[in-house]
């Protein structure tokens, strides 16, 4: 499936409002209620952060949180991102492939 990084950033008067979203975004998480989308790690920081997604598309995953979280979506640019490390299958395989390919010729 798919990953995409979300990155997002909000001003400080927006915190409380993201805040009171993420409540219950995590609690929908926690009980499985989120469809086509997998929370898969989330870095945070100040007025931010970081989260990696699995979706079956961008189109998911911004539908999702403008049902779930609107206020943090407006404050969210979601990026495609590839896992390299640790490796997944999919890396490896396609690592593999490559190799296969140029030692072909």
């Amino acid at each position: 499936m798919p990953m995409f990084m979300a990155v997002h950033k909000w001003k400080p008067q927006d915190e409380i409002a993201i805040m009171k979203e993420l409540v219950g975004a995590f609690a929908a998480i926690q009980a499985g209620k989120l469809e086509g989308m997998k929370l898969l790690a989330t870095y945070s920081l100040p007025q931010g952060a970081y989260c990696v997604w699995e979706a079956a598309s961008k189109e998911v995953l911004e539908k999702g949180f403008e049902k779930n979280t609107p206020v943090l979506k407006k404050n969210t640019e979601f990026v495609p991102v590839a896992q390299s490390y640790p490796p997944t299958m999919d890396y490896v395989l396609g690592l593999w492939q490559m190799w296969v390919k140029s030692a072909s010729k």
